[in-house]
């Protein structure tokens, strides 16, 4: 495999992440009532997502998301690789490795109250499932800023100066606006991090500039 195609494979990667991961979760919300609970949900909002069966599109929809995490890995370890590795790259492989335990844990409680819905989950416990699920995704994005932390500052140190600036404004935003609002301003964030994997993707695998060589003078 040429470095061109591994480059172009693996920046397919960050893209393919971003398209199942937003597209998986925007046709979960669309199908069905559970996917879209959160923490401020009144116990109305609850006994109507249970009151009946989930449709097919809920599970296509987290079939899609729990897939994109896998893509998202593959992306992490091919950027860290491009930027130069080292401390900081093994910190951004970490932090990518945590995100995708977090996000898992996230999607598999939100699947245990889809499946619940109309099998005779109580509010209760579902209201309890809904919580600890919530927690778990808030997690992960902290756990994104310290891998947007992490890789901007080796694309700052690789001279890849967009990357790098873009990545820790992203940082900044979290970390400001997340103990605002988790149900509101704090998801901003949430849709910016998935735009810079784009960019970055289709960025890297790009040739790199040539640079004009100087002849030697005799």
């Amino acid at each position: 495999m040429t470095a061109r195609l591994h480059d172009r494979l693996f920046a397919a990667c960050g893209i393919l992440f971003v398209v199942l991961e937003l597209g998986g979760a925007f046709i979960a919300m669309g199908t069905g009532k559970t996917h879209s609970l959160t923490v401020s949900s009144t116990t109305s909002d609850i006994a109507t997502a249970l009151a009946h069966p989930v449709g097919t599109g809920t599970w296509v929809g987290a079939y899609m998301e729990i897939v994109s995490v896998f893509f998202f890995l593959a992306f992490a370890v091919w950027v860290t690789e491009k930027l130069g590795g080292g401390v900081l790259g093994s910190v951004a492989r970490l932090t990518a490795a945590a995100y995708a335990g977090a996000t898992i844990v996230s999607l598999g409680i939100g699947d245990a109250i889809s499946y619940g819905a109309g099998r005779g989950m109580t509010v209760s416990v579902a209201r309890g499932l809904v919580i600890v699920n919530e927690a778990a995704y808030v997690c992960s994005w902290f756990v994104v800023a310290g891998f947007l932390a992490a890789v901007g500052l080796l694309a700052l140190q690789a001279g890849r100066r967009f990357a790098g600036r873009s990545a820790l404004a992203i940082v900044a935003l979290t970390l400001v606006l997340t103990p605002l609002s988790v149900d509101g301003v704090g998801q901003f964030t949430q849709l910016l991090w998935p735009i810079w994997v784009v960019c970055v993707s289709i960025a890297f695998v790009r040739r790199e500039p040539r640079r004009a060589v100087t002849p030697a003078v005799a």
